[in-house]
């Protein structure tokens, strides 16, 4: 276990290195949290930059606050995202691109406000973070999902930030990282994560897609120096731990779709918000009546080939199967590993009470199964926790014995039944 920490740090440290990075671990960069903060040394990315590379490289922005830095004057306050709800997503939006345009989503450049990532996306063969931007590998779209002229299926990959609560959060779940803590996943009101989503699929497929904002990705893990395949931007979520939600969630859900024919002078401004929820409407299963906990932007309708389940939010890459808060309740970590893993979205022909348990509201910080541990909608979180289970040899089931008695801190000898998921 030792030796495999070690190499952990080295493959971190190098990757630092051949960029160009800090040589001290402790130099996080980046604008002050207002806050203490902690580097833990995660690796950056799945490979390391080959030899020559000249092109940008990716490092985990995991200065982590060790202290909950202060809630400030939130400009998505001002709108009610149930009646206001295209402006409310407009004022996450620019709070997310604030200072992170200008430098390439680096978050821990950022001169406005640091933004965090989830560390151990790194460690998966297909989905793993790419060196470049960190991207992660998302749910493919099959033909003819994100348009009617998309003739094969494409790839998307993606790359998500915490802004400093919810940077904080991810620094108490991982403060040991070598036994990650979710009893800490509890995301304070006024954490704001939001997902930038690039698609494989070219113009000519989508047209949508043109004069879009283009990043090269390793996604094909080549080991030369040449050019690597380009992705474009197609969509952005945004998630809100919001109080006015409590009633629901907790929670306010917000997807933006690319328009490449809507007019403005950048690709921000041509990003059209597709809907917000902050429910999954359960009385109105099978009902075919108006969701009350879902708004869908009628301008923007026409970009999407689909939305969720009977209308509620997702966006063109997600499963229409499922809803936005459907697929993020399900983030845990279980207790009863003797129990199946349950699918991440309703299984074909699930009946009404199966559909019942997948669309529940169910509260922040309250997990999808009795008795497991949730990590409050996080599915970077769980998909992290998996890959680090994965890693470090995890066995199943775990060792007998009394359980539970003090905050279950996650180790490799006590065992995880958790699987990396996405919608």
């Amino acid at each position: 276990m030792l030796l495999a920490v070690a190499l952990v740090a080295l493959h971190a440290w190098l990757i630092s290195i051949l960029a160009g990075g800090p040589a001290d671990p402790f130099d996080g960069g980046g604008a002050s949290s207002g806050a203490a903060q902690t580097v833990h040394n995660f690796p950056d990315a799945r490979d390391l930059p080959p030899a020559g590379w000249t092109g940008p490289v990716f490092h985990l922005s995991q200065s982590y606050p060790q202290s909950l830095p202060a809630s400030g004057n939130e400009p998505w306050l001002q709108y009610d995202f149930r009646t206001q709800t295209v402006d409310y997503l407009g004022a996450i939006l620019g709070y997310a691109l604030d200072g992170n345009v200008a430098v390439d989503f680096q978050g821990q450049s950022n001169a406005v406000r640091t933004w965090y990532h989830a560390p151990w996306l790194h460690a998966n063969a297909l989905k793993g973070r790419e060196f470049i931007h960190g991207l992660t590998r998302e749910r493919d779209s099959p033909a003819s999902s994100l348009a009617p002229t998309q003739t094969r299926p494409a790839e998307n990959w993606a790359v998500s930030l915490y802004n400093p609560p919810g940077g904080y959060v991810l620094g108490q779940v991982w403060a040991n990282r070598d036994a990650p803590d979710p009893t800490h996943a509890r995301f304070p009101v006024g954490t704001v994560a939001f997902k930038l989503i690039f698609t494989t699929a070219t113009v000519a497929e989508v047209p949508l897609l043109k004069n879009d904002l283009e990043w090269q990705a390793d996604i094909d893990r080549a080991t030369d120096a040449g050019p690597r395949p380009t992705l474009r931007l197609l969509q952005v979520d945004v998630a809100v731990r919001d109080s006015r939600a409590d009633a629901t969630t907790g929670w306010v859900f917000g997807t933006f779709v690319y328009d490449g024919n809507a007019p403005g002078a950048t690709v921000w401004d041509r990003l059209i918000p597709l809907g917000a929820m902050w429910g999954n409407d359960p009385q109105q299963l099978g009902t075919k009546g108006r969701l009350t906990e879902t708004v869908i932007n009628p301008a923007a309708r026409g970009l999407v080939q689909h939305l969720g389940y009977e209308g509620r939010l997702n966006g063109p890459i997600d499963n229409p199967a499922s809803s936005c808060l459907s697929c993020h309740s399900m983030a845990q970590v279980a207790s009863d590993l003797s129990q199946p893993t349950l699918p991440s979205v309703p299984p074909a022909g699930a009946s009404s009470a199966t559909l019942a348990q997948y669309f529940r509201n169910i509260p922040a910080g309250t997990p999808f199964t009795a008795g497991d541990e949730s990590l409050d909608y996080s599915l970077q979180l769980q998909n992290g926790i998996a890959n680090w289970a994965q890693a470090t040899g995890v066995r199943f089931p775990p060792p007998a014995g009394p359980r539970g008695i003090e905050p279950r801190m996650l180790t490799p000898s006590e065992g995880v039944r958790i699987t990396p998921i996405g919608r």
